[in-house]
């Protein structure tokens, strides 16, 4: 997603630490647009220090009065909990960071990721504004995260659809090119392995279940034909 297209709110934070971290994280997975509504403390020493190299994003932190504010140009907003409801409430269904990172790509507009107070979250009517609701699955005993935690899982989906989009997996040819190169190289040693095809079948399997790149693939695969130059194992031919 285009990182410009999404808006980080702060609603009421109570602690200068939360503040640095916040812009800590943000600055970690490459965000940078950060508003804060009705802050309860300023801006001072602990949260420049707590900041570190991402104080330039606290510095350019918006600071408005109202939600309605923060959130008067965006297209979507998107509220975070840590307290799922029940009954007849219709954000009962709650998104996982991870479901939130897929939804987002069919999103077309600005969107505002809102975080509530670290004593008592978004109320129940900022909530009833949101488009989306997230939440963090986690222990019973203790549901609710510290907000820059929440916050860090959050980005943390968004930056990593992006990453994985960067990352070509490798084409069924060259899968298939894989193990049959390894194959190759088991019936060689199949007389003194115990249960060759059992040794094929789970690679193969590996294979199956990992999400190779196209990079891995043809790493592994210039070894496995190395290995096959040096044993002295010839080519087969493909069938016609």
């Amino acid at each position: 997603m285009d990182k410009k297209l999404l808006r980080i709110i702060l609603v009421e934070p109570e602690y200068e630490i939360n503040l640095g971290y916040a812009a800590r994280v943000l600055a970690n997975f490459g965000f940078k647009e950060l508003y804060i509504v009705k802050p309860k403390v300023k801006i001072g020493f602990n949260a420049r220090m707590f900041s570190k190299r991402a104080y330039p994003i606290l510095k350019s932190a918006k600071i408005v009065k109202t939600l309605s504010e923060a959130t008067r140009d965006c297209d979507f907003l998107v509220g975070t909990t840590g307290v799922v409801g029940r009954g007849k409430n219709i954000l009962r269904n709650p998104l996982t960071p991870s479901n939130f990172a897929k939804k987002i790509e069919s999103l077309d507009g600005k969107i505002a990721l809102l975080f509530g107070r670290e004593g008592t979250g978004l109320t129940k009517k900022e909530i009833e504004k949101c488009d989306f609701l997230v939440t963090i699955p986690a222990s019973d005993e203790y549901p609710v995260l510290n907000v820059s935690h929440a916050m860090g899982i959050v980005l943390y989906e968004l930056f990593n659809l992006e990453r994985k989009k960067l990352i070509k997996g490798a084409s069924r040819k060259e899968k298939e090119r894989l193990l049959e190169t390894f194959n190759e190289i088991v019936d060689y040693f199949a007389e003194r392995l115990r249960n060759p095809e059992k040794i094929k079948l789970a690679f193969k399997r590996v294979i199956g279940r990992s999400l190779i790149s196209d990079i891995e693939s043809r790493a592994m695969l210039s070894v496995f034909e190395r290995m096959k130059s040096r044993l002295g194992i010839r080519e087969k031919k493909s069938k016609k």
